[in-house]
C-alpha cells in the first residue's frame, strides 16, 4: 500500500516551492498554438505526433498541454494503461516546470484513470494531491484555477460515492456544482447534477433522483455532450427498472447503449450493456442476456476494469445456473470472486477513510466527537493514525513558520539597530559640525587678539589664558564626541590641539617657509569660499594681515562666478555650503583644463577619515579640520604659493634656455609640446590617482592614442614607460603626505591608489630603498 500521507505532503511542498505558472514570452506563441490544437483535435495519432514535435523543439509547456489531451483521449478509448503512463509523464513534466495549475490537472486526470479501473486508493491519492494544491493556490482567481478546483471536488466526490460515503460525496458534488454555475459551464453542471441524482437514487429517493437526472440531460443536450446524454439515459433506465417499468427501462438502456457505441467511451458504455444483460435475464430472455453479457465481458477485459468484471462474471454465473450449466456457473463464480479480491475494494475504503480523517480533522470536529463514541480500541487506532500524520505535518509547518518568524525578527532587529546607529552618527555629526564652526571663530579670533594683548597686564593675560583654556577644553569635548561616534576609546589630552591632515598636488618639490616678495597691490589673490560669515571674516582677516588680496564667496556657485571673472592663485573652501558644496566645487575646477592647476585647501568641520578621503579624492591638496591653527593655515598658503612660483620660474628658465640655444624653431615647438603633453598626463593622473585600476590603457584612451605610441612618447620625455611613470607619481604623492601630514599609513595608501598595504610598502622601498614608516621617521 503506497504512502498517501507522503504523496499529499509532497504536493503541498511543491505548491510552496513553486515559483510561478507564468509562461516566458518566447514560448507564448507555441503555447497558444498548442492550446488551440489540443482543444480541437481528438485523434490520438495526431496528438502524439504534435507532442513529439514540441518535445524535440524544446517547447516543454506546449508539449505538456498536448500530452494532457492525449491521455484523456486514450482514457475515453478505454486504453487505461496508456492513459496512466501518459498522465504520469504529465505529473513529472508539470513538477519540473513548477506549473501548479497543470500539475492539478494532471493529478485529477490520473485520479479519474484509476477510478475507472477500480483502483480507488490510487484514485483518492491523486485527487487529494490535487486538492492540497488547490488549497495552496486559493488566491488564484483565474478561470483555469477555479475549474481545477471544481474538477478536484468532483473527482473526490466520485471516490466517496464508490465507497458509499454519500453524505460527504453529496457535499462535494454540490460545492462543485456551485463552482460550475459561477464558471458558466454546462458540461460541469450536467456532471454534478447526475452525480447528485446517483446519491438520491442510492438513498431510495427515486423521484428526486429522476429530477436531477433530467436536469443533467438538459445541460448535456445544451452542450451536445453525447457521453453525458448516454449516461443520463442509463440513469433514467435504472429508475424505471426500480419502479417496475421494465419496458421504459429497456428503452432508456437501449438509447444509452446505441449512443455509447458512437462515443468510444467503453468504460461508460459497459453500464447500459450490463443493464440490458441483467434485465433480459430477469425476464427469461436468456439468448439476449448471453449476447449482452458476452459483449460486456469482452469490453471489460480489454480495459482491465476489475470491478466490472467481478459483476459480469456473477451475472454469467446466474445465466449458466438458470440453464443448468452448473460447472460453467461454478467457474464464473470463481472468476467473479477472484476479481473482487483483486480489486480489494474494502481495504481501499478503510484506507481512504483514514486519509479523509487526516485531511478533514480541522474542519470536521463534529465527526471527531461522534467517532469518540465508538469502541475504545477503534478510537485508539484512529487517533494513532490521525495524530501521527497531523504531528508530522504540523512539525514541518511549525519549523517553517518558526524559521520565517526568526528571520523576520532578526531582520527587523538588525534594521532597527542600523537605523539607531545611523541616527546616532547623524546626530553627533551634526552637533560636532555646528560646534566646530563657532569654535573655529572663537579660537581663531582669540589667537589673533593675543597679538594685541599688553604683556605687562597680568590680570588681562591671566583672564585671556582662562578663556583660551576653556575654549580648548570645549574643543576636547567635541573631539571626544567624534571619537565616541566612531566607536573609538582613545583618551583625549587636555590642551591638545587638533591634528590636521593635508595632501599635496606637486610632491617632488621641497617646501620653503620664506615670505613672498611684492607690494600689496601685486599681492597674490586668494579666493575664500565659506558660508559662515564669522569663519570667513577670520580667514580673510588673517590673509589681509599677511599681505594677501582676497575675495569671498558664500557657496560653490558664487565661487565659480568669481573664478570666471578673475582666476585666483589659490582657493580656500569649506565643504558644507548651500547650492553647491565644496566637493562639487573642487571637482568642477579640476575638470576644467583652464582652472585645473589652482591649488586648493579645504577647511572644514567634517573631520572624519571618510570626509578627508572624499576631499583628497575630489582633488584637494590640503585638508584642514576646524578649528585650525591660524599660523599653520598661513604657512600652508605660503608654501603652496611658493611651489607655484618655483614651477613658474622653472618653466620660464627652460623656455629661456630654449630661446638662447641653437635649436631650430621646430625643436622649440617640440619642447613646448612635450611640456604640454606631460602636463596633461600629470593632470589626468592627479584626478584619478585614488583609482587603483588606473593603468596605461586608461591613460592611452584618455590621450586618444595607442598604448605603444603613449609608451614611446613618455619614454622619450621621462626615460621610463607609462606604468612606471604612473607608479612614480603615486610614490611622489605618498612622499609628500608622509612628510607633511599626520595621515595614517592606510589613508596614504588609499589616497595614492595603492591596492594593498603590502604592495604600497614594496613599491615605495623599490623606488626609494626605504620603507614608508622609515621615511616618515626621518622627515
Amino acid at each position: 500500500m503506497k504512502n498517501t500521507i507522503l504523496t499529499t505532503l509532497a504536493a503541498v511542498l511543491f505548491a510552496i516551492a513553486a515559483c510561478s505558472t507564468e509562461i516566458p514570452t518566447e514560448e507564448t506563441a507555441r503555447y497558444n498554438e498548442a492550446k488551440a490544437f489540443a482543444d480541437s483535435v481528438y485523434d490520438a495519432s495526431q496528438l502524439r505526433g504534435r507532442m513529439e514535435q514540441y518535445e524535440n523543439e524544446g517547447h516543454k509547456r506546449a508539449a505538456l498541454l498536448v500530452m494532457q489531451k492525449l491521455g484523456t483521449v486514450m482514457r475515453n478509448k478505454s486504453d487505461f494503461d496508456a492513459a496512466v503512463a501518459i498522465h504520469d509523464r504529465c505529473i513529472s513534466l508539470a513538477t519540473e516546470l513548477h506549473d501548479t495549475l497543470q500539475l492539478i490537472i494532471a493529478y485529477n486526470n490520473q485520479g479519474t484513470n484509476y477510478r475507472r479501473i477500480g483502483d480507488l486508493e490510487e484514485a483518492s491519492n491523486n485527487h487529494y494531491a490535487a486538492l492540497h494544491l488547490c488549497d495552496k493556490t486559493a488566491n488564484d482567481t483565474s478561470f483555469t484555477a477555479r475549474k481545477n478546483g471544481v474538477r478536484t471536488l468532483n473527482g473526490l466526490g466520485n471516490v466517496m460515492l464508490s465507497l458509499g460515503n454519500y453524505e460527504v460525496a453529496e457535499e462535494m458534488f454540490r460545492k462543485a456544482l456551485h463552482g460550475e454555475k459561477e464558471l458558466g459551464s454546462a458540461t460541469g453542471q450536467a456532471i454534478n447534477y447526475a452525480n447528485i441524482g446517483a446519491i438520491k437514487e442510492r438513498a431510495g429517493e427515486l423521484d428526486s433522483a429522476r429530477i436531477y437526472y433530467n436536469m443533467s440531460m438538459e445541460k448535456n443536450r445544451e452542450c451536445n455532450n453525447l457521453i453525458g446524454i448516454s449516461l443520463c439515459y442509463q440513469n433514467l433506465g435504472e429508475i424505471d427498472e426500480m419502479c417496475g417499468n421494465n419496458d421504459a427501462a429497456r428503452e432508456n438502456y437501449h438509447k444509452s447503449y446505441e449512443i455509447g457505441l458512437n462515443t468510444g467511451d467503453t468504460w461508460h458504455w459497459l453500464n447500459p450493456c450490463s443493464a440490458l444483460a441483467w434485465l433480459n435475464m430477469k425476464e427469461g430472455k436468456s439468448k439476449e442476456a448471453y449476447r449482452y453479457t458476452k459483449e460486456a465481458l469482452t469490453a471489460a477485459s480489454k480495459i482491465g476494469a476489475k470491478g466490472r468484471l467481478a459483476n459480469l462474471y456473477a451475472l454469467q454465473a446466474n445465466l449458466y445456473e438458470a440453464d443448468g450449466k452448473y460447472s460453467k456457473a461454478l467457474e464464473s463464480i470463481k472468476l467473479s470472486q477472484a476479481y473482487k479480491d483483486s480489486a480489494n475494494i474494502e481495504e481501499n475504503r478503510i484506507h481512504t477513510h483514514n486519509l479523509r480523517v487526516n485531511y478533514e480533522v480541522g474542519k470536521r470536529k463534529e465527526e471527531v466527537r461522534k467517532a469518540q463514541a465508538e469502541t475504545e480500541h477503534e478510537k485508539e487506532m484512529r487517533n494513532i493514525i490521525m495524530w501521527g500524520s497531523i504531528t508530522a505535518f504540523a512539525l514541518v509547518l511549525i519549523a517553517i513558520i518558526a524559521m520565517t518568524r526568526a528571520i523576520k525578527e532578526r531582520k527587523r532587529a538588525n534594521q532597527a539597530l542600523e537605523r539607531a546607529d545611523e541616527e546616532r552618527r547623524t546626530f553627533y555629526r551634526g552637533i560636532t559640525h555646528e560646534l566646530r564652526t563657532p569654535l573655529t571663530v572663537i579660537l581663531g579670533m582669540t589667537y589673533e587678539l593675543k597679538k594685541f594683548m599688553p604683556h605687562d597686564n597680568e590680570v588681562a593675560c591671566r583672564e585671556f589664558d582662562a578663556v583660551t583654556r576653556k575654549s580648548q577644553e570645549l574643543l576636547n569635548l567635541v573631539n571626544e564626541m567624534i571619537r565616541y561616534n566612531k566607536g573609538e576609546k582613545q583618551e583625549v589630552a587636555i590642551n591638545e590641539l587638533p591634528h590636521h591632515s593635508s595632501g599635496a598636488g606637486i610632491a617632488h618639490i621641497p617646501l620653503s617657509a620664506s615670505e613672498l616678495p611684492g607690494s600689496r597691490e601685486h599681492a597674490p589673490y586668494i579666493l575664500v569660499a565659506e558660508d559662515d560669515n564669522d569663519v570667513a571674516l577670520l580667514i580673510t582677516q588673517m590673509l589681509a594681515n599677511s599681505g594677501y588680496n582676497y575675495r569671498h564667496a558664500v557657496n560653490g556657485k558664487e565661487a565659480l562666478e568669481l573664478i570666471a571673472e578673475k582666476e585666483p592663485l589659490m582657493l580656500i573652501t569649506d565643504i558644507m555650503m548651500p547650492e553647491m558644496d565644496g566637493l562639487e566645487l573642487i571637482k568642477t575646477i579640476r575638470g576644467n583644463g583652464e582652472t585645473s592647476q589652482i591649488p586648493i585647501i579645504v577647511v572644514s568641520a567634517r573631520s572624519e577619515n571618510n570626509d578627508r578621503l572624499a576631499g583628497f579624492g575630489a582633488g584637494a591638496e590640503i585638508y584642514l579640520s576646524k578649528p585650525f591653527i591660524p599660523d599653520e593655515l598661513l604657512m600652508i598658503v605660503r608654501r603652496l604659493l611658493e611651489q607655484r612660483e618655483i614651477l613658474k620660474q622653472k618653466y620660464s628658465q627652460q623656455l629661456t634656455e630654449a630661446d638662447n640655444s641653437d635649436y631650430s624653431e621646430r625643436m622649440i615647438g617640440k619642447k613646448r609640446n612635450e611640456q604640454d603633453f606631460i602636463k596633461q598626463i600629470d593632470q589626468y593622473i592627479h584626478e584619478n590617482i585614488m583609482d587603483c585600476s588606473l593603468n596605461a590603457s586608461m591613460l592611452a584612451e584618455h590621450m586618444i592614442m595607442s598604448i605603444t605610441t603613449l609608451n614611446r612618447k613618455i619614454n622619450a620625455i621621462t626615460g621610463t614607460n607609462t606604468t612606471n611613470y604612473i607608479r612614480q607619481r603615486r610614490i611622489a604623492r605618498a612622499k609628500y603626505l608622509l612628510r607633511h601630514t599626520d595621515m595614517s599609513m592606510g589613508e596614504v595608501q588609499a589616497v595614492c591608489g595603492f591596492e594593498s598595504p603590502s604592495y604600497f610598502s614594496r613599491a615605495f622601498k623599490a623606488e626609494l630603498d626605504t620603507t614608508p614608516s622609515e621615511y616618515r621617521k626621518n622627515r
